[in-house]
């Protein structure tokens, strides 16, 4: 796949928000880490007329034939049932979509099982990946069709009038694949990487970095190559949030991201993009010791930090209430200039 040149980020369109700010009836920078949101969202969308009002979280759900060697406490059905759960509200991104006003898609790109509920987004490459230990993880041609399935997906969402993409994900044993990604790819050792992704054990941790060695040192994928790294340790799902990161940087559509499994994708969507961690915004910090460090690597400052280890996208949708306070504060407070200094009670 070739490097995709992006258009840079609107410096002018920044310095702009930052401005408005501090011209808005307050001390300056009194908003905190919400100015450095406005700023961040200007500068994606290149105008202080921030569109933020229609929004769609992409889920998207894949199975890893890595669990067969017993790093999750969850079996890997619940994919597919909390696939359906989420489209009737019951999971926790479900909930929270509602209450947020987000539209919640849910695309299956890897599922292990053949779901015919219509309000999926059917687009399975295979029934999930094969087990990175004993193989690699899928082909470089279904790689490739994953990061596809983001990319349209994503388009598709855009064309449809959203003004703002999340991401987030489905798939039991996701943690072990993401932290084989972010192992190789930022060069660390996988105990640095690998967490308890469902509260597993410390025996069961353990094992879950060994299985990550095993899984590295017998393909050793080429760090600088984000399809080599998907083909050996990767993830359907993790793909697709490569090609949704893309698409949205490429339209110029703020894209906010998940947790640890995000982190997969942006640090894989940087060797196919180089600066598009700067078209996305970090919701949280995540459980997953491994994602302070890819924070850190990308340069990303998560607005949250609230101990989730929830995934489905809640991180994402829980900074959307935020974004809705930030926008009223730009269109409704008053400006410096409105305020009447010399009044006397």
């Amino acid at each position: 796949m070739k490097v995709i040149t992006l258009a840079p980020i609107s410096a002018d369109a920044r310095q702009a928000m930052q401005t408005k700010l501090d011209g808005l009836g307050k001390p300056i920078h009194g908003l905190g880490k919400l100015e450095t949101l406005a700023v961040d969202l200007a500068g994606i969308e290149g105008t202080t007329d921030l569109r933020v009002a229609k929004r769609c979280c992409l889920i998207f759900a894949a199975d890893h034939g890595v669990v067969r060697e017993g790093v999750s406490a969850t079996p890997a059905k619940v994919t597919a049932i909390q696939a359906i759960n989420l489209l009737n509200g019951h999971t926790a991104a479900g909930a929270m979509g509602t209450a947020v006003g987000c539209e919640l898609q849910v695309v299956d790109v890897g599922i292990a099982a053949d779901l015919t509920d219509p309000r999926l987004i059917h687009r399975k490459i295979r029934h999930g990946t094969r087990n990175m230990v004993e193989e690699p993880a899928m082909t470089l041609a279904e790689a490739q069709a994953a990061i596809d399935v983001g990319m349209t997906t994503t388009q598709d969402a855009i064309a449809a009038g959203n003004q703002l993409i999340l991401i987030g994900e489905l798939g039991i044993g996701n943690t072990t694949t993401a932290a084989a990604i972010l192992a190789c790819a930022l060069r660390v050792a996988p105990k640095q990487m690998v967490g308890r992704g469902s509260n597993i054990s410390d025996q069961r941790w353990a094992h879950k970095v060994d299985v990550v060695t095993t899984a590295l040192d017998r393909w050793q994928p080429d760090a600088t190559d984000a399809l080599d790294i998907l083909h050996k340790v990767g993830g359907y799902e993790i793909a697709a949030k490569v090609g949704a990161i893309l698409a949205a940087a490429q339209a110029g559509v703020p894209l906010i991201i998940d947790g640890f499994i995000s982190l997969a994708a942006v640090v894989l969507a940087e060797l196919l993009a180089p600066d598009v961690r700067h078209h996305v915004l970090a919701s949280h910090q995540s459980r997953e010791p491994g994602s302070q460090i890819a924070m850190q690597r990308l340069g990303l400052t998560p607005l949250l930090d609230l101990d989730l280890a929830t995934g489905e996208g809640t991180g994402a949708l829980l900074m959307l209430p935020l974004i809705d306070v930030l926008q009223a504060v730009l269109t409704g407070m008053n400006t410096q200039a409105d305020l009447d200094f010399g009044y006397q009670p």
